[in-house]
């Protein structure tokens, strides 16, 4: 649990400090876009970070489903609302948000996977000497 709200406090400072720099560069217009980015790539990084936390405390098939799971929902989401978007208001959505949900979306999968790994040993059981 304590992953999860370091991500989300993690996540929550990098999108303002990002949409504050957007903000200063491009004015209101670019705040719509990277707000959107933000949410279509945080939202399901964390709920899929939720499921792969609860799931390791399950048995290795499930950790498995869980990663490969999340993967897939995080691209579904993040690709497809942002193709939905620029397909259905190209006016708003056009190339710029395509940059900003680039940006978030690595930015987000790294810091998801470097609290997993780091978390590995606690929910694993600590190795013994």
């Amino acid at each position: 649990m304590k992953s999860l709200v370091l991500f989300c406090a993690g996540s929550v400072l990098f999108g303002a400090a990002a949409l504050g720099v957007g903000y200063a560069i491009g004015g209101t217009e670019s705040l719509l876009q990277a707000g959107t980015a933000f949410g279509l790539t945080f939202v399901p990084a964390a709920i899929t970070l939720a499921w792969v936390v609860w799931s390791y405390r399950s048995d290795p098939g499930m950790m498995l489903l869980a990663s490969l799971g999340a993967s897939g929902f995080r691209m579904a989401i993040a690709l497809g609302g942002g193709f939905y978007l620029t397909q259905s208001q190209p006016g708003a959505f056009d190339t710029p948000f395509w940059f900003w949900l680039a940006m978030f979306y690595p930015v987000f999968l790294a810091f998801e996977i470097t609290l997993l790994v780091r978390q590995q040993p606690k929910l694993n059981g600590s190795p013994k000497a």
